[in-house]
């Protein structure tokens, strides 16, 4: 079948990944009356409040609030993008992306699939080699380095640790396994150098880069002792299977840990070593940022797995200055940044080896939010003795505090800056207020219409609170019978305007889809249209029907006099505004004109009919 358009591929693939399947791979369900349920994976629960609709196919946990159909389920559950997610369910239900609609591949999809799968198997082939290296004789002293780091089993075979074992084993024995040398040179694994073909790791203790997927994308090696002409810690090159800037060490087990659970918070810190120390502590929620500088697709798939994240970089100049310069990088995409200060000269894994986990816990603990360790680090950088240097200080605060976007934030921290710097408060709030007021036009502009929308949003939820309860569960009750269906639901006339709030934009939805796509699974599509926002007023509308009567004659009058309460409020609210322009007006011809609408008006609110409409 040919697709014309993405929505209908993304159809059919929602159509061909049953949602309860999918989610058995994941979780333990239990039919209870017409859906299943189970304990939510994406928050902390001891009762099941996940209920999974296997008729529409859609999902909606009670206890968070999230829900959707099969693919922000795969979205959520594997940590992945949209178009990551889609191709995962496209692969097994044996469906071809086709590449209009994907063409990260750049040519023939079935062809760059088939080449990528042959090089992922080598870099799984080369790893497996790796650690079977460790049980050669010439492998003696990477064993001794590995016990000396505590690098021994269970760890290591959890993390893959291997041996390269001089620059000619990894090629000749990939060479053995039918790899041509071209690609493995795609991958990273050797080097050309003068026709020479060789392994860039060669006699190192070697840590295979898994993705998030699951597949090993690179390998990074260790010297076994200092070397001056040797980088201790060496990573292979950067391939179309791996983009160091897109990649965190130990992603893969961080997933797997999802998957159980929800993840309170991540670790990040610089290498292999901190992270496997780290996790052999049981603090496994740590994955390593692939060198210093935080990248933004790194923080981007840091966001798919928590809200707070800890960056615990080297206590070293070096590594302050990193956690400086990755720290906007995590709060730009909405992440809860604290920051963790370890001992001068200490790494995470020199803190686990001297003070153990307890004592590792006890730095995590104390770790500062951003803007205290902003103002923290700023004290290291000037002798506050000196009022040359307290000024500079001073400036630099200042340039923090106006960086804040909430005003008791500000006020707080405006307060700290005046206690370190000995500086009257009133001082700093009128600097501050001069720095601000210097924004760029736009950014005031933003500011303004953020406001302005927060203001429409309050006055919206306040709109929704005082909507009476026969209204709210009429308008539930008639949108229900659209979205199935019912023979007896039409009108003559757009009624759109008897709807309230978001049930109106709902109602606008449901009547646009029944005229435009006769055939289309009508809650699927509503959750399409309405994904991450109202999962729960979509959820209770289409439950809705289970108050309804047994027969379709009792659902049609039950059907008639929820559309009676909605008409009835809307000849009310009209009657009301029509008596209170009768009493401003002064002309007696208009407002003879207003007390014939009036008139009207309560002759249909008699009537109690229902038929203009």
């Amino acid at each position: 079948m040919e697709n014309n358009s993405f929505e209908e591929f993304k159809r059919e693939l929602i159509q061909k990944n049953d949602l309860v399947s999918v989610a058995s791979k994941y979780v333990q369900l239990e039919r209870r009356g017409r859906y299943y349920w189970c304990r939510c994976p994406f928050h902390g629960e001891k009762t099941p409040s996940l209920c999974i609709n296997d008729v529409d196919n859609f999902f909606y946990c009670f206890g968070c609030h999230v829900g959707g159909n099969v693919i922000n389920f795969v979205m959520r559950i594997e940590s992945q993008s949209f178009m990551e997610a889609v191709r995962t369910l496209a692969s097994w239900a044996n469906m071809e992306i086709p590449e209009k609609f994907d063409n990260s591949s750049g040519g023939d999809i079935a062809q760059a699939k088939k080449r990528k799968d042959r090089l992922v198997t080598l870099m799984k082939d080369a790893a497996k080699h790796y650690v079977d290296n460790l049980s050669k004789p010439s492998a003696k002293a990477a064993k001794e380095y590995m016990q000396k780091r505590q690098l021994v089993p269970p760890i290591s075979t959890r993390f893959g640790i291997g041996y390269s074992d001089g620059y000619n084993d990894m090629p000749d024995y990939l060479k053995s396994k039918g790899y041509t040398t071209e690609e493995m040179l795609d991958v990273g694994v050797v080097k050309n150098k003068d026709g020479r073909v060789y392994d860039p790791l060669a006699n190192r203790v070697v840590f295979p880069i898994i993705d998030i997927y699951g597949n090993v994308i690179a390998f990074g090696g260790r010297t076994l002792e200092a070397h001056p002409n040797f980088a201790k810690y060496l990573n292979t090159a950067e391939t179309e299977l791996f983009n160091k800037r897109n990649t965190l060490y130990a992603i893969n087990y961080l997933k797997k840990q999802r998957q159980q659970g929800p993840i309170p918070y991540v670790i990040v810190v610089e290498g292999y070593m901190d992270t496997i120390s780290l996790h052999k502590a049981g603090f496994t929620m740590t994955v390593a940022s692939m060198g210093t500088a935080l990248t933004q697709s790194q923080a981007k798939m840091i966001k798919r797995f928590t809200d707070k994240v800890y960056i615990c970089y080297d206590g070293d100049a070096a590594g302050q200055n990193a956690t400086l310069r990755g720290l906007d990088i995590l709060k730009e995409n909405g992440l809860d940044v604290m920051v963790v200060q370890l001992p001068d000269k200490f790494d995470p894994d020199d803190v686990i080896k001297t003070y153990g986990r307890e004592g590792y816990q006890k730095i995590l603990d104390e770790a500062l939010p951003l803007v205290e360790f902003k103002l923290e680090y700023l004290k290291t950088k000037y002798d506050l003795a000196n009022v040359d240097s307290r000024v500079k200080y001073l400036n630099d605060a200042i340039d923090v505090l106006a960086s804040l976007t909430s005003s008791v934030e500000r006020e707080l921290y405006t307060d700290k800056v005046s206690e370190i710097t000995s500086t009257n408060v009133d001082f700093i709030r009128r600097e501050l207020e001069k720095k601000m007021a210097g924004k760029p036009i736009l950014q005031e502009m933003q500011d303004k219409f953020a406001g302005v929308k927060a203001q429409e949003q309050k006055q919206e939820d306040l709109q929704e609170e005082t909507i009476s309860l026969n209204i709210l569960k009429a308008e539930k009750y008639i949108l229900c019978v659209l979205l199935h269906r019912k023979p007896y639901a039409h009108f003559k006339t757009d009624v759109t305007y008897l709807f309230s709030g978001k049930r109106r934009e709902i109602y606008r939805i449901l009547t646009d889809l029944i005229e435009k796509e006769p055939g289309a699974n009508l809650s699927q599509r509503l959750f399409d249209e309405y994904a991450g926002e109202n999962e729960s007023l979509i959820v209770s509308i289409i439950n809705n029907n289970a108050e309804s009567a047994e027969d379709e004659q009792s659902e049609s009058k039950y059907y008639y006099d929820s559309l009676w309460t909605l008409y009835k409020n809307y000849l009310l609210a009209q009657l009301s505004d029509l008596s209170n322009a009768y009493t401003d007006e002064v002309d007696n011809n208009k407002r003879d004109e207003i007390k014939q609408k009036m008139r009207e008006i309560t002759t249909k609110l008699n009537s109690k009919k229902v038929d203009e409409l």
